[in-house]
């Protein structure tokens, strides 16, 4: 169901962008809107991703190259159709790249295994000491919590905090000043699922629902102080509303259904692109 309407909510804005010039502006407006509603569904999806995944660097080469092949096929229709309006901005997918980035390097930080002391109270009190409390070492063999997907080498721990603060830093210089789309927002809704999915915490839709909210609105506010325009980014809200309230029942489908799923971006926008080029030149 949540792919299903993802995919759809999807199509509409890419019908919105593609066909601007054949339809009113009306529907244009409302199918934009569709199109932002798409966003956390697929934000979702990325932090799931990164949950399940058997090898998490795999899992960036592959949405590496959908990233790549959707911006190659901006530029073979532009390249066949010059007067083709070429996207202002880099595709979703590269944003989806940097929040899987960012994943990794919280992971680093907040998961690493390190030595632990774990802390027991007795029954009956030591003889010898008096004390009712027990401590014993968990080494960090023992108290590994990363996903199974993130396999890290056995270096120091200070090497690999480094590499999580230079990635953090990355992403946010990157988003920063690279023409992503919907760039902060994705982030910070991939942020939003990821300490849902580590922290089962009471009233989870609620407080999700509020802190997201909170982001949205302070983005687009400062959104309209430098620009002087107003973002309706701020109604993926709505899709973030779906994605909390939708429960998900997973079927195991083959591998090849999964890797189908992601051609299905860079195949829209082909197609898109194409037929958008083809009839306004009509």
């Amino acid at each position: 169901m949540k792919k299903l309407l993802a995919y759809l909510f999807m199509i509409c804005g890419l019908g919105a962008y593609y066909f601007s010039w054949a339809i009113t502006p009306s529907v244009q407006f409302f199918l934009e809107i569709l199109g932002y509603i798409a966003m956390p569904f697929f934000a979702q999806a990325v932090v799931e991703g990164f949950f399940l995944t058997k090898n998490v660097y795999m899992y960036f080469v592959r949405l590496s190259l959908i990233a790549y092949l959707t911006q190659l096929s901006y530029f073979l229709v532009y390249l066949l159709w010059p007067s083709t309006q070429y996207p202002s901005k880099m595709n979703i997918v590269f944003s989806w790249m940097l929040s899987l980035t960012l994943l990794i390097a919280l992971e680093l930080l907040i998961s690493l295994p390190r030595d632990r002391i774990a802390s027991m109270n007795l029954l009956n009190a030591n003889p010898v000491t008096n004390s009712t409390r027990y401590d014993v070492i968990i080494t960090s063999e023992e108290a590994n919590n990363l996903p199974r997907g993130l396999k890290v080498p056995k270096w120091p721990k200070s090497t690999f905090y480094a590499i999580a603060l230079v990635l953090l830093s990355m992403c946010l210089i990157l988003t920063t000043f690279l023409p992503l789309t919907m760039s902060m927002l994705s982030l910070f809704c991939v942020i939003v699922f990821y300490l849902l999915h580590r922290w089962k915490l009471q009233s989870r839709i609620l407080i999700a629902t509020i802190v997201f909210s909170a982001f949205a609105a302070s983005y687009t506010y400062m959104h309209y102080r430098l620009t002087g325009t107003i973002s309706w980014e701020w109604t993926s809200l709505a899709g973030f509303l779906l994605c909390l309230l939708i429960p998900e029942k997973r079927r195991k489908k083959p591998r090849w259904f999964y890797r189908a799923l992601y051609l299905l971006f860079p195949l829209c926008n082909l197609v898109f692109a194409t037929l958008s080029a083809v009839l306004s030149h009509a």
